[in-house]
Protein backbone atom coordinates (compact mmCIF):
# COMPACT_ATOMS: atom_id res chain seq x y z
CA UNK A 1 0.00 0.00 0.00
CA UNK A 2 1.16 3.22 -0.63
CA UNK A 3 2.55 5.98 1.76
CA UNK A 4 3.02 9.32 2.05
CA UNK A 5 5.46 11.28 4.08
CA UNK A 6 4.83 14.77 5.57
CA UNK A 7 8.07 15.71 7.37
CA UNK A 8 8.48 18.96 8.83
CA UNK A 9 12.54 20.05 9.10
CA UNK A 10 13.37 23.22 11.14
CA UNK A 11 16.92 24.78 10.92
CA UNK A 12 18.61 26.34 13.60
CA UNK A 13 18.86 29.92 13.23
CA UNK A 14 21.17 31.30 10.65
CA UNK A 15 22.02 27.70 9.48
CA UNK A 16 18.58 28.41 6.57
CA UNK A 17 20.78 28.03 3.50
CA UNK A 18 22.81 25.39 4.58
CA UNK A 19 19.87 23.46 5.30
CA UNK A 20 18.42 24.52 1.95
CA UNK A 21 21.23 23.51 0.18
CA UNK A 22 21.97 19.61 1.72
CA UNK A 23 18.27 18.98 1.20
CA UNK A 24 17.95 20.03 -2.18
CA UNK A 25 21.33 17.85 -3.18
CA UNK A 26 19.13 15.13 -0.93
CA UNK A 27 16.42 15.23 -3.06
CA UNK A 28 18.12 14.50 -6.56
CA UNK A 29 19.77 11.39 -4.41
CA UNK A 30 16.67 10.21 -3.44
CA UNK A 31 14.54 10.49 -6.34
CA UNK A 32 16.42 7.56 -7.76
CA UNK A 33 15.48 5.05 -4.62
CA UNK A 34 13.53 2.52 -6.54
CA UNK A 35 10.49 2.39 -4.46
CA UNK A 36 10.11 6.63 -4.30
CA UNK A 37 7.53 7.60 -5.93
CA UNK A 38 7.52 11.74 -5.37
CA UNK A 39 10.12 13.98 -3.13
CA UNK A 40 9.68 17.38 -3.48
CA UNK A 41 10.80 19.87 -1.09
CA UNK A 42 8.54 22.76 0.40
CA UNK A 43 9.54 26.14 2.43
CA UNK A 44 7.71 27.76 4.38
CA UNK A 45 7.03 31.15 3.24
CA UNK A 46 5.76 32.25 6.66
CA UNK A 47 8.64 30.59 8.88
CA UNK A 48 12.05 31.04 6.65
CA UNK A 49 13.40 28.46 8.83
CA UNK A 50 11.03 25.50 8.17
CA UNK A 51 11.42 23.13 5.13
CA UNK A 52 8.49 20.64 4.75
CA UNK A 53 9.46 16.97 2.64
CA UNK A 54 6.78 15.85 0.77
CA UNK A 55 7.46 11.93 -0.05
CA UNK A 56 5.11 9.21 -1.54
CA UNK A 57 6.58 5.63 -0.83
CA UNK A 58 5.73 2.23 -3.13
CA UNK A 59 4.72 1.24 1.11
CA UNK A 60 6.47 0.75 4.73
CA UNK A 61 9.18 -1.31 3.76
CA UNK A 62 10.36 1.44 0.94
CA UNK A 63 10.73 3.82 3.16
CA UNK A 64 12.69 1.85 5.80
CA UNK A 65 15.09 1.09 2.72
CA UNK A 66 15.20 4.97 2.02
CA UNK A 67 15.98 5.61 5.70
CA UNK A 68 19.34 3.03 5.79
CA UNK A 69 20.49 4.58 2.02
CA UNK A 70 24.00 6.00 2.67
CA UNK A 71 22.86 9.24 1.33
CA UNK A 72 20.91 9.47 3.83
CA UNK A 73 23.45 8.57 6.65
CA UNK A 74 25.73 10.99 4.84
CA UNK A 75 22.98 13.84 5.22
CA UNK A 76 22.30 13.26 8.55
CA UNK A 77 26.05 13.62 9.55
CA UNK A 78 26.11 17.02 7.96
CA UNK A 79 23.11 18.25 8.90
CA UNK A 80 23.57 17.71 12.85
CA UNK A 81 24.56 21.46 13.28
CA UNK A 82 22.32 22.68 10.85
CA UNK A 83 18.88 21.12 12.62
CA UNK A 84 16.71 22.79 15.38
CA UNK A 85 15.56 19.24 15.86
CA UNK A 86 14.49 16.13 14.38
CA UNK A 87 12.09 16.00 11.39
CA UNK A 88 8.55 15.82 12.51
CA UNK A 89 6.85 12.95 10.55
CA UNK A 90 3.61 12.40 9.28
CA UNK A 91 2.86 9.25 7.27
CA UNK A 92 -0.54 8.76 5.32
CA UNK A 93 -1.33 5.38 3.75
CA UNK A 94 -3.12 5.69 0.50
Amino acid sequence: MPLLVFATITAQPDAESELRKGLLELVQQVRTEPACQLYELYESTEHPQRFIMHERWDDEAGLQAHNQMPHMKEFGEKAQNWLAGPAVLTKVEV
